[in-house]
């Protein structure tokens, strides 16, 4: 089953890379999500900012919002703070390999129109807590290209793509990388966000670690989908 999905994120996202080494990395990102113990200050997960909480837009109760009780990951929805302490620490963990001064993971919801994204987890950068998908958020944020698309966009010299009219506005970085994570049907769920400050910085062994995280944590975005849409439903 693992390799028949490799073998279809790859192919859909038209991605050259060894199936083998993704699995491999999707081996390595799920121990971490799995068995990576740290401590994290608790308002780089539930942050407020502009206006906005995360903790509400989850619907999750302020007095359990410390409360990290291990869980199975991959079939327990009822502990947001934990699920969203393991996802940090493996995105951490990757781009502690690659030395990317930024990262993020975005979480989407489509609507009639477009949709919008909630930065559910970062580091670096000021990236958006939530941002309307709209053509001018297209042109000037990857992330919110890839969202809108379910296209994975790699930039490799920001500076080229600017020239040209393929983005505007201020980035964040000068080599920038955004990969969908989907659901089975092809549907986005959100967005992981990788950025470094010097262009032409992404490698493939980067490309493989970013793609194998994006592989494997649908399950977990689908969770938290889950919590927003039961509290919408009460």
């Amino acid at each position: 089953m693992a390799c028949a999905q490799v073998h279809d994120y790859l192919q859909t996202q038209g991605l050259k890379l060894s199936a083998d080494q993704v699995q491999m990395a999707m081996l390595a990102a799920q121990s971490v999500l799995t068995l990576a113990q740290a401590e994290i200050d608790m308002s780089v997960i539930w942050y407020q900012e502009n206006g906005f909480s995360l903790a509400e837009k989850l619907s999750v109760n302020t007095a359990s919002l410390h409360q990290l009780q291990p869980t199975e990951l991959f079939t327990a929805n009822n502990n947001s703070t934990y699920t969203l302490r393991q996802m940090y620490l493996a995105l951490d963990s990757i781009a502690s390999r690659h030395h990317n001064e930024i990262f993020a993971l975005y979480l989407y919801e489509p609507d009639e129109i477009t949709g919008h994204l909630y930065r559910l987890l970062s580091r670096g950068g000021s990236l958006p807590a939530q941002i309307y998908c709209g053509q001018q958020q297209v042109q000037q944020y990857l992330f919110v290209r890839t969202a809108t698309t379910g296209w994975l966009n790699q930039v490799n010299n920001v500076q080229h793509w600017l020239s040209d009219g393929s983005l505007t506005g201020e980035q964040a970085a000068h080599s920038q990388l955004a990969i969908p994570v989907t659901n089975a049907q092809g549907q986005v769920l959100g967005v992981l966000y990788a950025a470094h400050m010097q262009p032409n910085s992404i490698s493939e062994t980067e490309l493989i670690d970013w793609t194998a995280l994006a592989i494997v944590i649908p399950p977990l975005l689908q969770n938290l989908h889950q919590a927003i849409e039961t509290s919408i439903k009460r």
